[in-house]
């Protein structure tokens, strides 16, 4: 199969492009041991056009800023030698579009992921009273959905497929904690409840920042291990917390590492339900205790292991509950085997058949 995929380049406070981060630059590399396979990368922020290869996989990395982006797609030099057969767009509705237009004109399947709800967003619901995002879900040839949640919602589950985010497994993997707080310079007799990644509010850091204040209050010896952009409603100079700011890509699994007991306190909201987290995973992967809020983010795309984390599952939005659990986490350190299917490979592969399906390849 000979594919384009289109994705942003800058996603989560990450760059897909340097730190090789996320689905954006893993699924088009994987695919890219067995098929061509070009990457073509939609920059917000920077304003360096970059051409580059990884192996096999051929990527460009325009920037809207300077228009850039905009001359890629008018001279079509997106297109290669031979035929394109699908276009698969994954970023948000914009590129999307301009994917369902490129593989309109090449006469190619185009293929919508869709990894958030997009019609959360105030910009995607009716740009000039145009419904994009159902425009978009009505005429891909497929959508892939990164929960259960938003397949059931928005996709039809004969004809669309899940293609939950992925792990690398040399990357989260379980790491000895004195040898990670040895890296990170944290002392070693210390107790940390440990969270890192986005700080929005619907993540739910103030009641965690809540939750850790009552136990100290009741006389327990911890404190809050931070790492990821702050939101401006954070006040993260106060006793209790330990903010290492936002933890390059590559330190992340020993942030992890170092944490006693790792917690997922996301609140409910459409958009987060609609969710498929990648922190879930990771801190399986790394084999660290969880407590977290009874999201769907969990409850759905983890249903095995929200079983088995019961009585470490809080309340979502409210403080008291998420420190009754923590408290018995710290006390119990119980871990959860990962799923089987969590890592990049083995998820790259499942795509493939469903590309391969839509294709009408038998190989």
């Amino acid at each position: 199969m000979r594919l384009l995929f289109i994705g942003k380049r800058f996603n989560t406070n990450r760059d897909a492009l340097l730190e090789k981060f996320g689905r954006n630059y893993q699924f088009p590399l994987h695919l890219a041991q067995r098929h061509s396979v070009t990457l073509w990368l939609v920059d917000y922020h920077s304003k360096t056009t970059i051409q580059c290869s990884d192996g096999p996989l051929t990527i460009t990395s325009t920037p809207v800023k300077n228009l850039a982006v905009f001359k890629h797609y008018l001279l079509g030099t997106y297109q290669t030698t031979q035929p394109i057969d699908m276009v698969i767009a994954s970023g948000d509705c914009y590129i999307a579009l301009m994917a369902q237009r490129i593989a309109k004109k090449l006469r190619a399947k185009f293929i919508f992921d869709v990894y958030d709800k997009y019609d959360e967003f105030g910009g995607y619901i009716k740009p000039l009273g145009f419904d994009l995002f159902g425009h978009l879900l009505k005429t891909a040839d497929m959508r892939l959905f990164a929960s259960h949640a938003l397949l059931h919602s928005l996709g039809q589950p004969e004809y669309d497929a899940i293609l939950s985010n992925g792990l690398d497994a040399n990357h989260f993997r379980p790491i000895d904690k004195a040898k990670a707080r040895h890296k990170l310079q944290l002392p070693a007799d210390a107790t940390y409840v440990g969270y890192f990644g986005s700080m929005e509010p619907d993540r739910g850091v103030q009641d965690l920042i809540a939750a850790v204040q009552i136990l100290r209050e009741q006389g327990q010896r911890i404190e809050l291990l931070l790492g990821g952009k702050a939101h401006n409603s954070l006040q993260l100079d106060q006793p209790g917390i330990r903010y290492l700011g936002n933890v390059p890509f590559a330190d992340v699994p020993y942030a992890l590492a170092a944490s006693d007991v790792l917690a997922i306190p996301y609140r409910r909201s459409p958009f987060m339900d609609a969710g498929a987290s990648n922190k879930i995973a990771e801190a399986m992967a790394c084999q660290r205790p969880i407590v977290a809020t009874r999201s769907p983010n969990l409850t759905a795309n983890f249903p095995q292991q929200a079983q088995e984390l019961e009585p470490y599952l809080a309340e979502s939005s409210q403080p008291s509950s998420l420190a009754t659990v923590l408290a018995q986490q710290l006390l119990d350190r119980k871990l959860v085997a990962a799923p089987q299917n969590i890592y990049w490979s083995g998820i790259t592969s499942t795509l493939e058949q469903d590309l391969k399906r839509l294709n009408h390849d038998p190989a």
